[in-house]
């Protein structure tokens, strides 16, 4: 394969983490509701997109490499303390989990790569509700499709994710309810190293197709608390690689707006193996507020114990999208990972392990 995936080794939590579950698969459950359309009426606030800067960071070539992995059991465990900020302005700590503890404690243990075959995933299949003409950092041809029907499942459990930082320039990445009242995102979407700050009036948006207010099919919804790993704020050496495999975030909601559009499951596979990715959100090269979907097939070669990378197309505004696979056996839709940065040879996410499983269920509404 042509990506370089030595180039990113050093900077991921996952150099000193492999994961080695009881299980194949750990796995948190999705409610899809009926799966064509939202439970009851969903009503929030009016919307109307601003001017705002679509986020997805950079990978430089050979950057990454300069970042020292974390190896210290202790340091390991303090490092994914989750740390967050509420939008009243309250500093927040939750502090790692006695599951989350046995579990960094189990893949400090494991011999790297996790000892295990990479076999194991969902049936390798592309969302069919992903139609049209295969019209793709973009690798070759564009082979992004526009969502139409924002408002049906999975669709309506993604969405637009706007934020402030504190010099007043408004911000846009995606995001996907994984609970009631949880969305999962990047952390450079929710902490801005620049400013060294949270970003501000962050506002998650379902469904979000187009720029006017009738393309707000169900409102936008106010944050009540943004978290990201500490190691993500306290491991920056002032350059994007040295936070990579940290770059994980999670925004509660102010009420369970999953609870009428449903959400996305999402899962830890020991020996992920080949799977095809499918990944939807609101890239800034594309018109205002639109939703695109892309897929495409992911190699054994380039898994990693807590990333993994594809040729899948995205563009700034992308960052913070789901990563997840389509089992056409059960209609189940699987996340991951999460789609975090760009390079000249793929792009990335950060792979949801047994460590980052334990670590959102620990914050998950």
């Amino acid at each position: 394969m042509k990506f370089s995936n030595h180039i990113i080794a050093a900077a991921l939590l996952s150099t000193a983490l492999s994961a080695t579950p009881l299980l194949a698969a750990d796995f948190s459950a999705g409610s899809k509701g009926n799966g064509e359309a939202p439970r009851g009426d969903v009503t929030g606030e009016e919307f109307s997109l601003r001017e705002a800067t679509p986020l997805l960071p950079k990978l430089e070539k050979g950057e990454a490499s300069r970042a020292a992995p974390v190896t210290d059991e202790d340091t390991v465990i303090k490092s994914l303390t989750a740390v967050g900020r509420s939008a009243d302005g309250k500093d927040l700590v939750v502090e790692p989990s006695d599951a989350l503890k046995e579990a960094v404690k189990k893949m400090l243990k494991a011999p790297a790569g996790g000892g295990a075959s990479k076999t194991s995933a969902p049936r390798k299949a592309g969302d069919p509700f992903v139609k049209g003409e295969a019209s793709r950092k973009v690798f070759g041809d564009d082979d992004r499709v526009e969502v139409d029907d924002t408002t049906r499942y999975p669709y309506s459990a993604i969405g637009y994710l706007e934020s402030r930082d504190t010099n007043g320039q408004y911000e846009s990445c995606s995001a996907t309810l994984i609970g009631p009242s949880t969305v999962l995102t990047a952390a450079h979407c929710l902490y801005n190293h620049n400013t060294e700050a949270w970003q501000q009036q962050m506002k998650f948006v379902p469904g979000l197709h187009g720029w006017t207010n009738e393309d707000v099919p169900f409102g936008s919804y106010e944050y009540d608390q943004a978290y990201v790993v500490q190691a993500y704020i306290d491991n920056y050496q002032g350059f994007y690689g040295s936070v990579l495999g940290w770059d994980l975030g999670i925004v509660t909601l102010k009420e369970p707006l999953g609870n009428k559009l449903g959400w996305l499951g999402y899962a830890n596979y020991q020996d992920l193996g080949e799977f095809t990715a499918n990944i939807v959100g609101y890239p800034g090269d594309k018109p205002s507020g639109t939703m695109w979907a892309t897929t495409c097939d992911v190699s054994p070669e380039d898994i990693g114990d807590g990333w993994f990378q594809y040729d899948c197309d995205t563009y700034p505004g992308s960052s913070g999208s789901a990563v997840y696979s389509y089992d056409d056996s059960n209609d189940e839709r699987v996340i991951l990972g999460v789609n975090v940065a760009e390079s000249d040879d793929a792009n990335t996410a950060v792979r949801i392990n047994a460590v980052y499983l334990d670590w959102i269920n620990s914050i998950n509404k």
